[in-house]
């Protein structure tokens, strides 16, 4: 059977999954794959394009997809270049490394990708929600994101909800959901509110437990 290929409404976000049990599933988002080494990583996709520009030295070319949700043309081309080129170096090195790429400005969408031991070990997407609709943009609710989701890989491993209050002191609901693989974990986090934003990660079964063993910060009012 052929796999199970999740698109979210023609954004550069891509889940893939295999519809046999017994194959791991691939997961996918923003051109790369979990799981990839870092020097696909840098070779393929939106940021292999950019870092063959760089090396071109093709300063128009860096600034078009450079472009960001958070930073736009803010930073100089140049500056891009020495960043990708520092973080490329150290990642293909084996070094644990965090690589902001171009997300989608359409869906307000950023994307982070995690490499550790010369792997992609984790994907984070997030889709920003405005506070006013503004024309030419289409972001995404939560509930678009998490039926995507849930259509591809079933229902959640666990589901969860939470009452948020704002600085306004609206309350409201914020949902989170886990699916957990063999090999990979998937989870889709609601935060509600002003500046509101969904976040999915996809990332593997050795780094979610990684992050569980992490110490938690402590309340200082409790």
């Amino acid at each position: 059977m052929p796999p199970i290929v999740l698109l979210v409404l023609e954004s550069l976000f891509l889940f893939a999954s295999t519809a046999s049990q017994e194959q791991p599933r691939e997961l996918k988002a923003g051109g790369h794959v979990l799981g990839e080494t870092a020097e696909q990583f840098f070779s393929v996709g939106p940021v292999g394009l950019l870092a063959h520009a760089c090396e071109a030295k093709d300063w128009k070319t860096v600034k078009s997809l450079a472009n960001t949700v958070e930073r736009l043309s803010k930073v100089p081309a140049k500056e891009v270049c020495f960043q990708l080129t520092r973080v490329k170096h150290e990642a293909i090195s084996g070094a644990r490394e965090e690589y902001e790429a171009a997300g989608d400005i359409e869906t307000l969408r950023s994307d982070t990708f995690t490499l550790d031991h010369g792997r992609l070990v984790k994907i984070r997407l997030i889709y920003a929600i405005p506070n006013a609709e503004i024309e030419g943009l289409k972001p995404k609710p939560f509930e678009e994101l998490f039926a995507g989701l849930r259509e591809a890989y079933g229902e959640p491993s666990k589901t969860y909800a939470e009452t948020v209050v704002d600085t306004f002191g609206v309350r409201r609901d914020a949902h989170r959901a886990i699916w957990f693989g063999e090999q990979d974990v998937i989870s889709v986090t609601e935060r509600p509110g002003d500046h509101g934003q969904t976040e999915i990660i996809a990332e593997t079964l050795a780094e979610y437990k990684l992050e569980e063993q992490m110490p938690k910060n402590a309340n200082p009012l409790q």
